[in-house]
């Protein structure tokens, strides 16, 4: 009996001994920097795209730029010095550099076009293809700029070895088309994980146009142009068209804030139109390119590498002068719906839930895929295929992926613990995650409102953007629960996202947010900001503000035709600016772009006070009422909060109404107008533009319809349809 005891203590010992040593070894990983030490002008590619193109059309060259060899290989040194470093963003630039050789070998020097054949030839590709390094290869717009680098490095070097593998780049071109084949059908099936996102579907544009352009088949490319027919339909139905002035000349000018909810956002993308729309020039070049050639931002002055790779391809020609892509006119109709009031509900991507009933939930690249850019890595579903894919590919010296050698133990992996350990824990790494949104938007010929309904309320957040208000080209308008005080980086942060995920719906020109800020840090949550949301209200850029009633939660303003009525749980204030912009406690809304240069006044709204919080934020226009009377209504509405049901009750006259309506939304739990509860699970589009007015989840045929004009897409028989 002794021996037996004796034996269970001694395979006891071993076992914690082992885990010990595996522990201590892991501790012993340490992150490789995925931004070299120094910085490096790695855009040299991105700019001789701007200058080859000029130059081949005779337009004048910026002063002193002169493309001598000399003059491009300096250009070219920062960026192999950056891809050959494998920092993270590095495919940014090699998807410039295969334009460049694809489309304009013909301006370089023989020696040079070596040089970028050598750079791509030792690129690595994918995740596990080898080596180690900090790239983030897993989001949604990384996945198709490498996999179509890898396409077409390989369709241009076929017999030529790729070094990272031993493999050829016929190999190469395989491997990549299985992926590029699985990014597609998810975006036709799922829609854009990175929903809306004005910061990212430049990055998905770039790369999809250089396929469309010089890929070899015509199968895929068809498929292509379906993705990029979807994209530019989500803008055209996302985007609000306002009639402003240029900041620059004064003249006047159209605008299309394409500001929504979205799945990714950083502080300035929400700031405003002005600070944050990253796909204003691919917009203007579509629906007006003459009419914004000249402003002093235009995309005909834009160096940037995406913007020019879907420019170009635009502009080119197939052997049988035909262009290689249009922008369907029905989808540019959209874009300029006259209609005065449009509502627009659409879903987009997945829940983890839903993984496995798609068959998405495994190690295999098109199930990894689907997982990682949603960037779900440690929610219980998937959790054990993420340690075992980064351990299978020795992935833990990534810096973004680093904190996972924590809990790649042996015992965890071999006995399938890991799920049941992040279900115990709830780690904050859980609210990485982009999962399904569904998305309500109502626009007028004055503003824009959009909201991700009831997404995820209670949980961490990330990079989400739940709710968005435009109100002009200058002026947006949200809320959050700020992660972190202001001078704390890593998303989320004080504006980007939210520490906890509100309850946030909405109706017609009414939003109902109820907020329930943190009381204790969450398992590897770095901190949190207790009794305190805010909304982003930059007074100064306004034409009226009333501020007379900020003690009792209420403020007011108007910018143009539009109005905005804010009513607060507690009583509202502002940050002074000398605070927000104090020099190591500066506020990322200040860092992040060029926000700082138009906000020199208060605009950070605070709303401090213990339990739940909540805002009430209607718009409404002065063709329907003056200022003074929108104040008197908004400031007349019975607004109401039942603590104990986690209940916001509104009554209000909802734009174009005659009669008052009764709005009510339960944190977590329902929504109802008039008492009646609304479905928020939309389809996969709910509008006007559709034949039958809607589009079901993965659908096998997408319709786009309006004025007249039509297009038809079906992924599987490779038809597209396009009625112009």
């Amino acid at each position: 009996m002794k021996k037996v005891v004796l034996s269970i203590l001694v395979v006891f010992i071993l076992f914690l001994a082992s885990i010990g040593i595996q522990f201590a070894i892991n501790m012993g990983i340490d992150p490789i920097p995925s931004r070299p030490a120094e910085s490096i002008n790695s855009g040299g590619s991105d700019r001789l795209l701007y200058y080859f193109d000029k130059a081949k059309k005779g337009e004048a060259l910026p002063e002193g730029i002169v493309l001598t060899d000399q003059f491009i290989n300096s250009e070219l040194e920062g960026t192999f010095e950056y891809v050959n470093g494998r920092y993270d963003v590095a495919d940014f630039r090699v998807n410039a550099l295969v334009r460049l050789y694809y489309d304009h070998a013909d301006m370089m020097h023989p020696d040079t076009l070596t040089d970028i054949k050598e750079v791509l030839l030792n690129f690595k590709y994918w995740m596990d293809q080898g080596g180690e390094d900090s790239m983030v290869f897993w989001s949604e717009n990384h996945q198709i700029l490498f996999t179509v680098e890898e396409y077409l490095v390989g369709q241009a070097f076929p017999d030529d070895i790729f070094p990272v593998d031993g493999k050829t780049g016929r190999e190469h071109q395989l491997m990549a088309k299985k992926r590029i084949n699985a990014w597609m059908e998810q975006r036709y099936l799922y829609g854009f994980t990175e929903w809306y996102s004005n910061n990212y579907y430049p990055e998905d544009i770039g790369p999809m146009a250089n396929f469309i352009q010089f890929a070899d088949d015509p199968e895929m490319i068809i498929r292509m142009k379906m993705i990029m027919d979807i994209i530019w339909f989500d803008m055209a139905s996302q985007s609000f068209k306002y009639e402003g002035i240029d900041s620059d000349s004064g003249s006047p000018r159209t605008y299309y804030v394409f500001m929504s909810s979205s799945g990714r956002m950083y502080s300035d993308n929400r700031a405003s139109d002005d600070h944050g729309n990253r796909m204003r020039n691919f917009i203007d070049f579509v629906m007006q390119p003459n009419e914004t050639k000249n402003f002093a931002s235009s995309w005909f002055t834009s160096a940037n590498g995406f913007f020019n790779a879907f420019k170009q391809m635009m502009e080119a020609k197939t052997a049988s002068d035909d262009p290689f892509y249009e922008i369907p006119e029905v989808i540019k109709e959209i874009f300029d719906d006259p209609a005065e009031e449009k509502i627009i509900k659409s879903t987009q991507s997945l829940d983890v839930e839903e993984l496995e009933g798609e068959g998405l939930l495994g190690l295999e690249d098109h199930q990894i895929m689907m997982q990682w850019n949603m960037e779900a890595f440690s929610n219980p579903a998937v959790v054990q295929n993420s340690i075992n894919y980064m351990s299978q590919n020795n992935m833990f010296r990534n810096e973004y992926l680093n904190d996972f050698k924590l809990v790649n133990l042996w015992p965890l992996r071999v006995f399938n613990l890991l799920g049941t350990v992040s279900t115990l824990l709830k780690p904050s790494t859980n609210g990485v995650a982009i999962e399904r949104a569904n998305v309500y938007t109502y626009k007028t010929e004055d503003y824009s409102m959009h909201t991700a309904m009831a997404y995820q309320p209670g949980e961490y957040g990330d990079q989400h953007a739940i709710s968005q208000i435009n109100l002009s080209n200058q002026i947006s308008v949200f809320s959050t629960q700020p992660a972190k005080i202001p001078r704390r980086s890593g998303t989320p942060t004080y504006w980007t996202g939210n520490g906890r995920q509100g309850y946030l719906v909405q109706e017609k020109n009414v939003s109902l947010q109820i907020y329930q800020p943190p009381t204790k840090v969450g398992f590897m949550e770095p901190m949190i900001v207790q009794d305190t949301t805010h909304v982003f209200f930059p007074k100064q850029l306004f034409d009226e503000v009333d501020l007379s009633r900020l003690s009792e939660g209420y403020i007011f303003g108007r910018t143009g035709d539009a109005m905005i009525g804010i009513k607060a749980r507690y009583a509202l204030s502002f940050v002074p600016f000398s605070v927000s912009n104090t020099e190591g406690n500066r506020d990322d809304m200040l860092v992040r772009g060029s926000v700082k240069d138009t906000i020199t006044e208060d605009y950070d709204l605070v709303q401090t006070g213990k339990g739940d919080h909540y805002f009430v934020m209607e718009v409404s226009s002065l063709d329907r009422e003056s200022f003074a009377s929108f104040v008197s209504r908004f400031s007349g509405n019975s607004i109401t909060y039942e603590e104990s049901q986690y209940g916001l009750t509104v009554t209000t006259m909802l734009n174009g109404d005659t009669t008052s309506t009764t709005l009510s939304a339960h944190f977590g739990h329902h929504f109802k107008i008039n008492g009646v509860d609304v479905d928020m699970n939309y389809m996969r589009y709910e509008s006007l533009y559709h034949p039958e007015y809607k589009i079901d989840r993965k659908a096998d045929v997408i319709e786009y319809a309006f004025n007249g004009k039509r297009l038809s897409l079906n992924y599987q028989t490779l038809q597209r349809t396009v009625q112009n």
